[in-house]
């Protein structure tokens, strides 16, 4: 599952990323790390962008950036 696919009422970890090196990077260096907590924050209503809250932050994110994080959703 990817962070795209990411409904509200869900909650995940994020398990890798994946895409071109130079989005891994940038990425990372914005704090999305394996293992990080994340869930979607708002949308708008067209669908992109989204925010997301992964860890301690608020992150906006285009679907075609979403779509290279991994996340596994964690059961409460």
């Amino acid at each position: 599952m990817t962070l795209c696919d990411l409904k509200p009422e869900h909650r995940a970890r994020i398990s890798g990323l994946s895409g071109p090196q130079s989005l891994r990077q940038r990425l990372a260096a914005l704090g999305i790390l394996r293992g990080q907590p994340v869930s979607l924050h708002a949308m708008t209503f067209w669908g992109s962008p989204r925010a997301y809250t992964i860890g301690q932050q608020q992150l906006c994110l285009r679907n075609k950036e979403a779509c290279c994080i991994e996340v596994e959703l964690q059961h409460e």
